[in-house]
């Protein structure tokens, strides 16, 4: 006769509650992908997880929120990779092309995750509040890309003529405008291109550079 040991822990409320965000997420990331930002729906995405309304209104108070935190588990996962990248690279060229082919793939190859993003920066750009809120999101994937800077600048001993924050907003815009180009014109702007065009800037930064005194 089975005891209560024998018997299936119950999942407490939190993690229900845990497992049904992640299955909301997991279902937001499809729908977002097959009908765009525009055509997605709260509504769409309880149904593709099996859900009810009231389950993703418990979880994100608006179909934004939802948008926000995959950006946000995105942005985890680069900084993740960008970190490596930085530990395995040799040298700032070695550090750049790998960064810059590594996320020209993702770009390449998720072109329909890239259209919704585009139309939810179109959406950011007339709603102040949502860009306060997407600042949080998108400044930390600048502050990262500007610490890189400065750690490579510090190992080749290095000073920029420009402030490494402002290169990694030019890193940005570039990849944006890049990311946008191969949605419209995907044969103009293949893997290299991305590649070419951040080691161009990347290192003519550095090529700008002066020696930096000896502490």
């Amino acid at each position: 006769m089975p005891t209560a040991k024998d018997l299936p822990r119950r999942r407490t409320r939190l993690e229900s509650q845990a497992e049904n965000r992640d299955r909301l997420l997991v279902a937001a990331r499809q729908v977002f992908c097959r009908d765009g930002y525009h055509g997605a729906s709260l509504d769409r995405i309880a149904a593709t997880a099996g859900l009810t309304k009231g389950a993703v209104y418990s979880a994100f108070d608006s179909k934004a929120s939802l948008f926000l935190e995959l950006l946000s588990r995105r942005a985890a996962e680069r900084r993740g990779e960008l970190a490596a990248i930085f530990t395995e690279a040799a040298s700032a060229r070695d550090f750049v092309t790998a960064a810059s082919r590594r996320f020209a793939r993702q770009a390449v190859g998720e072109r329909d995750w890239w259209t919704a993003v585009i139309e939810f920066m179109a959406v950011v750009g007339r709603d102040p509040a949502l860009q306060r809120r997407y600042a949080v999101h998108h400044d930390g994937g600048r502050d990262q890309i500007a610490t890189a800077v400065a750690d490579w600048a510090h190992r080749e001993r290095r000073r920029l003529p420009v402030p490494p924050r402002r290169i990694a907003t030019m890193v940005l815009a570039m990849s944006n405008g890049l990311t946008l180009e191969a949605l419209l014109a995907p044969r103009e702007v293949p893997v290299a291109t991305y590649a070419d065009a951040q080691a161009a800037l990347f290192l003519g930064m550095f090529a700008l550079a002066t020696d930096r005194a000896p502490p």
